[in-house]
């Protein structure tokens, strides 16, 4: 009787001290019945501790060739407020507000005095034109000292337009950008000439009032767009980019990737670094991330395969380990590849959330996905995702 009792015994205490295998959790930040969503990478994501609020374009659903949105384009925001666990859906007052599907934002202005950009509840939007709810080629921003709750703006980039190094470009511009100080920022766009695209990193050193180009990042390139970048600060001096290669002429063929470029003077000056992924077909815009223990990831769809993927690198950017795949069950209307535009944030306890957005059998129209892992344990996590065969 008394073996009994301690067999029984220490299977319960081993059974306990046995770590539980892990899953990655495939969770939903945004949905709504007729409603697309989509393009997170165009829109922004932000993080303070474990609250983290993303950005999304949403409009009425349409099963049509090419994207499946319809009617007026919104720019609307989801927030969790425990890691990612879970999400609420909402629209701030006086945000790229529009009845039209195409907007120029109404009232822009100049700023009357400094923004703090280390102020705790900061967030910044920049806009431009070329991108789904965006069009104006002048560009602006947004800015937000209550964690998105609300939004001031919009307003005028201060005297960039009027630079001779851009005039008559027109700005393509994400939110993606790096704080510097209480007054400086950078942010990294594409200005497009009227034939391609080319990155450059423009700074502000006086909270907003006015900015200047203080790099092109990419060479000139008439056959090629470089766009939807990326960016990672990795010391004072050290800056790594990540962004999307269109060559036009291609189509949908091979050709197009998505490359990195390194500078190490504060980005004054940019070197070309590293391929990251040569797609087979259409591409998708990268986010790049650099995670508490110093290496990097960088995660993008992969259209010809259907299925969201990622790579790491030990060395700053300089060489990328083996493609993972973490999700591979894209399925919409229509079997159009209409996915992706990632964005990227780690939690204070290490996980990793992806925000990208979706459709699968189950929510066959676009919404935006939240995907949770722990870095570093694909093979454990993603089996069944990278048993894909291509």
């Amino acid at each position: 009787m008394r073996q009994t009792i301690f067999l029984g015994l220490f299977i319960f205490l081993a059974a306990c001290a046995s770590p539980q295998k892990e899953t990655a959790e495939h969770l939903i930040a945004a949905i709504e019945e007729n409603r697309f969503h989509g393009w997170p990478a165009n829109n922004g994501v932000w993080i303070w501790g474990n609250e983290i609020l993303v950005g999304y374009t949403q409009g009425d659903y349409d099963n049509r060739e090419g994207h499946n949105i319809a009617g007026i384009e919104e720019s609307k925001f989801s927030r969790s407020l425990d890691g990612g666990q879970t999400w609420q859906m909402f629209d701030p007052e006086n945000f790229l507000d529009d009845e039209n599907v195409k907007w120029l934002p109404a009232g822009k202005k100049d700023l009357e005095g400094p923004v703090n950009f280390q102020h705790p509840g900061f967030a910044i939007r920049f806009f431009g034109t070329g991108y789904h709810g965006n069009d104006d080629p002048e560009g602006g921003f947004y800015y937000s000292y209550d964690r998105g709750a609300n939004w001031q703006g919009p307003y005028y980039l201060g005297g960039l337009n009027a630079s001779s190094e851009i005039e008559g470009m027109t700005i393509s511009a994400r939110t993606n950008y790096i704080v510097m100080g209480e007054n400086e920022l950078i942010f990294f766009s594409s200005l497009h000439d009227g034939i391609t695209n080319r990155l450059a990193a423009i700074q502000t050193k006086d909270g907003g009032m006015s900015f200047k180009l203080l790099s092109w990042i990419t060479p000139q390139d008439d056959e090629a767009n470089d766009i939807m970048c990326s960016t990672v600060k990795l010391s004072d001096d050290t800056f790594v980019l990540a962004y999307r290669k269109i060559y036009p002429a291609l189509k949908n063929t091979k050709g197009n990737k998505v490359e990195t470029y390194v500078s190490n003077d504060r980005c004054k000056t940019w070197q070309y670094q590293s391929e990251v992924k040569l797609f087979e077909s259409s591409s998708n815009p990268p986010a790049l991330l650099a995670l508490q223990d110093g290496s990097l990831l960088c995660v993008y769809g992969d259209r010809h395969y259907s299925r969201m993927a990622g790579k790491y690198s030990k060395d700053q950017g300089k060489t990328w380990g083996e493609e993972f795949i973490f999700r591979a069950d894209f399925k919409d209307t229509n079997s159009y590849w209409d996915f992706g535009y990632p964005v990227l944030v780690q939690r204070p306890d290490g996980k990793l959330i992806c925000l990208y957005y979706w459709a699968s059998n189950d929510n066959p129209q676009q919404y935006i996905a939240a995907t949770l892992w722990t870095a570093h344990r694909e093979n454990e996590l993603f089996a069944e995702e990278n048993s894909v065969q291509e």
